[in-house]
């Protein structure tokens, strides 16, 4: 994977001064409008825009869940048969309140509905309530890991479901966390950080990468003091993530 580290900042919720700093390229989309929770066709070509500048692949950070569908536009480049793996607490594939417009709750329902190189969509640590709420095209291609699988130890002979022979896009919601690891402005799980490292290793190992993206942030500054420990306890899981990663696949290699 091409070191080519993207920070999407639209709410300047990430450090001024990051660790490993001159391995990330931040790009400036806090004056992007129509971009929080929907993404308007303006937004997307500006975000397409500065994608098509860098590629996907590499680690993204792409700020709060409010904008999590930037994935979708990630994956939208990708020209050869892969999965994707989505670790989440929400599936991302509701009914477009809007027809034709992006979100960030209905993104995964559109790359399962129209990517037509997509061979599976992995999902995994939603809650199984969630996974049978799922009324999607497609559905013979998603390959479901509920949280309570993973959690009782049954989760095994789904992750051999997981194809080897095609790469991966992976994108990581930290609302999947529980609040020890992760403050964000969704409901939340109750994965621990040592679970989704878990599961990383088996993916990235086994797995070839496509590109990786990360959100979650806290982008709410109203409430002082709640927004400055959430950008603590969000900087450290971050930097805990980005250094984990990278010391998977620098081994890989």
């Amino acid at each position: 994977m091409k070191n080519r580290n993207l920070v999407f900042d639209f709410t300047h919720s990430y450090p001024i001064q990051l660790k490993d700093q001159d391995s990330f390229i931040r790009l400036d989309c806090s004056n992007m409008e129509g971009c929080a929770l929907y993404c308007s066709a303006s937004a997307e070509a500006q975000l397409k825009g500065m994608i098509h500048s860098y590629g996907i692949s590499g680690i993204h950070f792409i700020d709060s869940g409010d904008y999590h569908y930037i994935t979708r536009l990630m994956t939208d480049y990708i020209e050869e048969p892969f999965s994707l793996v989505l670790i989440d607490h929400h599936t991302d594939m509701q009914r477009p309140l809007t027809e034709g417009l992006t979100s960030c709750g209905n993104w995964a329902r559109e790359v399962l509905e129209n990517n037509s190189y997509l061979q599976q969509l992995v999902l995994l640590g939603q809650e199984q309530l969630y996974i049978d709420e799922l009324d999607v095209p497609n559905k013979e291609k998603i390959i479901p890991i509920s949280y309570e699988k993973l959690e009782t130890g049954q989760a095994k002979e789904y992750f051999e479901e997981i194809r080897k022979d095609v790469p991966v896009y992976l994108s990581i919601d930290k609302d999947v966390l529980t609040r020890r690891f992760a403050v964000t402005n969704w409901d939340q799980g109750e994965m621990t950080v040592d679970m989704l490292k878990h599961m990383l290793k088996f993916l990235l190992i086994e797995c070839e990468m496509i590109g990786i993206d990360i959100c979650g942030e806290y982008p709410s500054a109203d409430i002082v003091p709640a927004f400055i420990e959430a950008e603590r306890i969000n900087n450290g899981t971050n930097e805990e993530l980005y250094a984990y990663i990278m010391n998977l696949l620098r081994r890989k290699k």
